[in-house]
């Protein structure tokens, strides 16, 4: 079966489905239905809000809420839905795994929160509202202190507490609110509260666990941030001057209880699952019948649409394999098949890359060898026809030329290894500032010759990780380099340094420099600003491309900078061990 079919097969047979179930449930949910429903809703509102509140409320959660709705929905005969602000929590419909029904638009909300118990409400009713204590509403600085709790924290209600005020008595509600959700958690086998009224839990059980009422009294307790943030709240509503004392107290008590209980929730309610299809007549079947051919011709439309990029997409794979690497698909539009075909187009151009870089390194190896090969293969026959005289000069040059095709080797083995991730490293600790000294010294003797100064920077120890071989061949690499390309009297200067996080090495020189377009091609294989001072050193051109592949190895980067007549500077960063 093709992939065209199948699509329009799969669509049609959900399409068919979906446009079925909702044809049956608009003509069969008549106004009568209508009617029962919202009879039905007034009769049982308050019930399911009031179970649902009563269940966050002495839960403190939302977990184990489909039991709940569960009953609820058994007893009512109703479609129950409880949803947050961004989620459903729980359907009834789905609980009874069944197709999932419609439910009304209206909404009954619920704050699964204690009300602030009664008489602190009441005796802060009594209480003037601060207009006539001024405008200015108390600092942070001016808060009276946090009042003690008592020791048996949930031995008596906040209005009979013994405190004195009503922000004092709206603070003891809160921290029993927080604590007995705390509490009832800890005890076995009873993971509510005993009461939706303050203070919560009951003598029962207190008494059956009287080590978690204590552990959890201590825990809330010791967060001091909470307890001060809210207790700063009530203490500020004395002193509101946009409402009354009892205005301000209840909302900010709403809102402290908010911080630790679960979020609201929204209750939807639509019709039960029982009934029938006896009042589905002919309208109803013509009407669906005309919603499946419908289905019918624009899911064919859709399976064309699908098809279509799929197809070229399968052609020009078949061209991509057999050799075609210029092929291209078209990319329009935003949806699955334009990514796939954005894809496609990328993976091409990586692969024709790819080949264009094994041709151009082939081509670079073929130029970089055949000189020395030609050299060779003059001498060779000049000597052969007796042209030439052989003499020791005659045979050192020759096998200066066979080095300089070992090293380019060489290298190129290195770069293969380096490149496929084969490189091996023997990573130790290492202080990067001896490192350079010793390379410095190195190379003292040949920057000498040269009529160069080589001087070093390296004040300090600085400690890396790294395998103290590939780094000094890093460094030899660039001070070569700067040797070759730095007229006699200039200077060399190797620093290094670190900062935080990073070990720092630099080779600065005062050489011929190079331009911005030749910067960016300097780590390049093969690329040499100046092709005959660097024919005439016998450098392999791989040198810095195998030094950027071996610092990226140690996690680190080198790049460099230079301005012509004045000078280059090559940067390595590497790691830095913590001091």
């Amino acid at each position: 079966m093709s992939f065209r079919l199948r699509i329009f097969l799969l669509v049609l047979i959900v399409a068919g489905t979906a446009i079925g179930a909702t044809a049956w449930l608009t003509l069969s949910l008549t106004s009568r239905e209508v009617t029962r429903l919202s009879a039905a809703r007034d009769r049982h509102q308050a019930e399911i809000a009031g179970a649902v509140r009563r269940f966050g409320l002495t839960t403190g959660q939302w977990t184990g809420i489909d039991r709940v709705v569960a009953e609820l929905s058994e007893r009512t005969g109703l479609h129950i839905r409880v949803e947050t602000e961004s989620a459903t929590l729980t359907d009834s419909d789905v609980l009874r795994d069944q197709v999932v029904g419609p439910v009304q638009r209206l909404s009954t909300p619920v704050d699964p929160y204690p009300a602030l118990d009664p008489d602190v409400l009441l005796e802060a009713g009594t209480i003037a509202a601060s207009a006539h204590l001024g405008d200015r509403v108390p600092t942070a600085r001016l808060v009276p202190a946090r009042p003690e709790l008592p020791a048996d924290l949930f031995a008596t209600t906040p209005g009979r507490s013994g405190l004195r005020t009503p922000e004092e008595k709206a603070y003891l509600q809160l921290v029993q609110y927080r604590a007995a959700l705390a509490a009832a958690r800890c005890v076995a086998g009873n993971p509510t509260l005993g009461s939706d009224t303050a203070p919560y839990l009951t003598l029962e059980q207190r008494a059956a666990s009287p080590e978690c009422v204590r552990a959890t009294r201590q825990k809330v307790l010791r967060e001091t941030g909470w307890l001060d943030e809210w207790w700063q709240q009530f203490t500020q509503c004395r002193y509101d001057p946009l409402s009354s004392f009892a205005r301000c107290l209840e909302p900010t008590f709403a809102e402290a209880v908010s911080s630790v209980g679960p979020v609201p929730v929204r209750i939807y309610f639509g019709a039960g699952r029982d009934q029938d299809l006896a009042g589905l007549g002919r309208p109803a079947l013509f009407g669906a019948a005309g919603l499946l051919v419908v289905a019918a011709l624009g899911t064919a439309w859709i399976a064309r649409r699908v098809s279509r990029p799929v197809r070229a997409i399968t052609g020009a794979s078949l061209q991509l394999a057999a050799g075609r690497l210029d092929v291209r698909v078209p990319a329009g539009g935003k949806d699955e098949l334009a990514f796939l075909s954005a894809s496609f187009n990328a993976m091409a151009e990586a692969v024709q890359r790819s080949e264009e870089r094994q041709r151009r390194l082939v081509a670079d190896v073929a130029h970089e060898l055949r000189t020395p090969l030609s050299n060779l293969r003059g001498y060779l026959e000049g000597l052969a026809d007796g042209v030439i005289e052989p003499t020791p000069e005659l045979f050192a040059s020759l096998h200066e030329e066979t080095l300089l095709q070992r090293r380019i080797l060489d290298d190129l083995q290195v770069l293969a290894l380096a490149e496929n991730g084969d490189l091996a490293y023997n990573r130790q600790p290492l202080d990067l500032t001896e490192l350079a000294e010793s390379a410095v010294t190195a190379h003292r003797a040949v920057a000498g010759n040269a009529g160069l100064r080589l001087l070093i920077d390296a004040p300090a120890p600085v400690e890396v990780i790294g395998d103290p071989d590939r780094l000094r061949q890093v460094l030899s690499n660039l001070l070569s380099n700067a040797i070759r390309y730095t007229d006699a009297g200039g200077q060399i200067e190797v620093r290094v340094t670190r900062d935080e996080l990073t070990a720092i090495v630099s080779v600065r020189d005062t050489g011929v420099g190079m331009t911005p377009e030749e910067v960016s091609r300097v780590f390049d294989r093969f690329w040499r600003a100046d092709p005959a001072r660097h024919r005439a050193t016998g450098g392999s051109g791989l040198g810095l491309t195998i030094s950027r592949r071996i610092a990226e190895d140690h996690g680190g980067t080198i790049t460099a900078s230079s301005e012509p007549g004045l000078g280059t500077t090559f940067t390595v960063r590497l790691p830095a061990e913590m001091r």
